[in-house]
């Protein structure tokens, strides 16, 4: 009996360090990444940032796109936790309003301003999730695409889900809520992504100006009221004000 709780103890300690040590690889590949873009992550940059062995590297992570593919859901993991910080906050406010149309185009407000929020506020993480849409060479190989996707759908169908929801109550008027909010997502992260040639022309191209206006745009343009809309906006800035549109969450 001795010898087997002491096995297990041994078992036990040694699932903590791999798992201590897997988190401290994801940690320092996500500052890579997050700082220098996802081209400059590669298992022997990120054994060098951890003093380990590139060999000990692969015996957590079979191969880079496997390591960009777990960095991928951790991002899209801990964005939906913030995105759930934000949404509970607005929820409570919007009880009160006892309005269905005006709280339905709230809710899709406040989610796609925390899409654009979350660039700035969520920098790492958002730069993985716009790799899904906006990365032309696919680091992530077909067969690791199953760490990441599910993350991904789910963050997608709670967006659909406030679609559906406004659709039912006659607020915007669209056909297929997930084809939306796909367009939506792309929509919001080329925009984001014009910051990238700001050097060109800095207002030209300031995605964190442009994209909540491409928001009203796409609010028009699925049918909401001007007014609801206008509405919709003062109840994300009065959610600014009382805190982060887009909170930091824990590992």
């Amino acid at each position: 009996m001795v010898a087997t709780e002491a096995a297990a103890e041994v078992e036990g300690r040694r699932a903590r360090n791999r798992r201590e040590r897997e988190r401290a690889y994801l940690d320092a590949a996500m500052a890579i990444a997050g700082r220098e873009g996802v081209g400059a992550l590669t298992m022997q940059r990120l054994a060098e940032a951890t003093d380990a062995a590139v060999g000990t590297v692969y015996t957590y992570f079979p191969s880079k796109g496997a390591l960009v593919a777990e960095l991928q859901r951790e991002s899209i993991e801990r964005i939906t936790r913030s995105y759930h910080l934000t949404r509970d906050r607005s929820r409570a406010i919007l009880a009160e309003w006892h309005e269905p149309r005006a709280e339905a185009v709230a809710r899709l407000m406040v989610f796609g301003r925390f899409w654009i929020a979350s660039a700035e506020s969520l920098p790492h993480e958002s730069r993985f999730l716009h790799a899904l849409i906006g990365e032309t060479e696919q680091i992530v190989p077909p067969e690791e695409f199953h760490r990441a996707a599910p993350a991904a759908l789910a963050l997608l169908a709670e967006a659909a889900g406030e679609v559906v929801a406004a659709g039912a109550v006659d607020a915007v008027r669209v056909t297929d809520p997930m084809d939306v909010v796909i367009r939506w997502a792309a929509a919001l992260t080329g925009v984001l992504l014009t910051a990238n040639l700001a050097s060109l022309n800095p207002r030209a191209f300031d995605g964190a100006r442009l994209a909540p206006i491409l928001q009203r745009d796409l609010l028009a343009g699925w049918g909401a009221p001007p007014d609801l809309i206008d509405r919709a906006e003062a109840h994300v800035a009065e959610l600014q004000e009382k805190g982060q549109l887009a909170p930091v969450t824990p590992s």
